[in-house]
Order: structure tokens, then sequence, then C-alpha cells
């Protein structure tokens, strides 16, 4: 199949589909052309992307992932390139407010194919602070840290605070029409390289998150990402989670 049969062949399904759901709620014309004017100013916001992402990126991801391999998740709007290594760790670049507790998280990463590990693998993280902001001019809770020869890990950083999202925007007003909340639940962003190929993009997420169960990303959170923090004193606590990389990306061919 061309990539014009494929285009087709998509559009036509879709309609399908869409007309299905106009005969079975009886919408309106009147209803649709309010639909295609919220998609209009969607568009005209610049967040078509996000909406689309928030009923999709998972049904899309997980069509793609390899069996026994850790989940993938999207790698979401606020990932920069360019992170600094940091040698002992610690993501952290600037004091922290009153609120702030330290989290180290250590694991393993290994090849869910063969099971061995990957030596020097390198995790590129990133993540919203204790007020669930995220850093776009430095690098604070940012950074790329190698695994040793066996392939384990550490970096310490903050416990991620929940944080909303399109408080403003069109997806926000959807939200609102539908009776939902805007948060994200709490979550740190990571990628695994291997020989300088990405092999993982995926988020973890704290068990103790609020919004735990009702992430709006829809499908984003599943129990095999979820961390399980240990307090060490009323400041601090530690995590295990150890990562299973896909096999080296190869040509993918469509179903």
């Amino acid at each position: 199949m061309d990539e014009t049969e494929r285009l087709a062949a998509i559009w036509a399904r879709m309609v399908a589909v869409l007309q299905d759901v106009v005969r079975e709620f009886n919408i309106t014309q009147d209803e649709l052309h309010t639909a295609a004017e919220y998609l209009t100013r969607a568009a005209h916001a610049g967040v078509m992307r996000s909406l689309v992402d928030v009923a999709l990126s998972m049904t899309s991801v997980d069509a793609f992932q390899q069996a026994n391999t850790t989940r993938s998740n999207p790698e979401g709007p606020y990932y920069r390139p360019g992170a600094p290594i940091r040698p002992d760790g610690v993501l952290l670049e600037r004091p922290t407010g009153e609120t702030a507790k330290s989290l180290t998280v250590r694991g393993r990463v290994t090849d869910a194919e063969s099971g061995e590990p990957l030596a020097n693998a390198e995790l590129d993280l990133w993540q919203a602070d204790e007020c669930g902001n995220y850093d776009h001019v430095g690098f604070h809770l940012r950074g790329r840290v190698r695994a040793d020869g066996d392939g384990a890990y550490e970096f310490t950083t903050l416990v991620p605070a929940e944080y909303t999202e399109h408080d403003e925007d069109p997806i926000g007003e959807l939200f609102t029409a539908l009776g939902r909340h805007n948060y994200r639940a709490a979550h740190i962003h990571l990628k695994v390289h291997v020989d300088g190929q990405e092999r993982l993009t995926t988020q973890l997420y704290m068990a103790d998150a609020r919004h735990i169960d009702s992430d709006y990303v829809i499908g984003a959170v599943s129990a095999d990402l979820i961390v399980n923090r240990q307090p060490l004193d009323s400041r601090k606590s530690v995590a295990t989670f150890d990562l299973a990389v896909p096999s080296p990306e190869r040509p993918q061919e469509r179903r």
C-alpha cells in the first residue's frame, strides 16, 4: 500500500466511524459546526497537537510497544536537548523551596530481548519542580546521567509536583465542558540512549500523586510506570526502577 492509498484508507475509515457517532447521538448540523469552530480555535491557539496527544498518543505508542520492554510514554512539550552531563547524578542547579523533598532513584538498564545490562547507557532526564514548574531557561532538574559498566544508574532530584495545563486555552475549555480536571499526575520524564541511539522515551509516575488515577493524558499512567518512594526521613526518599529498553530501532513496517 503506497502513501496515497494508505491516506485514502485512513480517511475513509475515520469518516465511517464519525458517521456512526453522528447517527448514534443524533448530532445536528449546528452541533457539527460548533465542533468545527472549536477545532479552528484550537488550531489558532496552537494546541491542536496537544489535543491529539491527549486523546490518542498512548494508542499510537502502545501499538508499537515491543514485548517485555518498559512501557513508552510521550515526550511531551517541555523536552530540551543539550542538558549537561551530571557526573554526580544530581539534577539540582539552584536552591529549593521549603516544600521541596529530595528523591534518589536508582536501578539498572538492560536490553529487553537479551536481559543483558547496557553498560554506559545514558539517561536524559527532565521534570517539574516542587511547585509544578519546568525550567525553560536553564537546566535545573534537567540532565544526563550515565549508567556504569553493569548498567546501574542513580540520580538525585526533587519529588515533582503535579501541575495544571491549558487553563486558558481551548483544551481547558473542553475539559471544563466534560467535567474533567486538567492536571498531569506528578512524573519524571526520561529518554534512554545507547551508543548514541534513542531507545526509550517514557515517564515515571509518583505513586502518591493526587491525580495518579486520572491524569488528563488518556492511558498514560500504568501500574508498571509507577514509582513507590521509600522515606529516609521527612525530606528525603529513595526509589528503585529498572529499565528494560527495546532492541535497536529497525525500519518499521506499516500494518
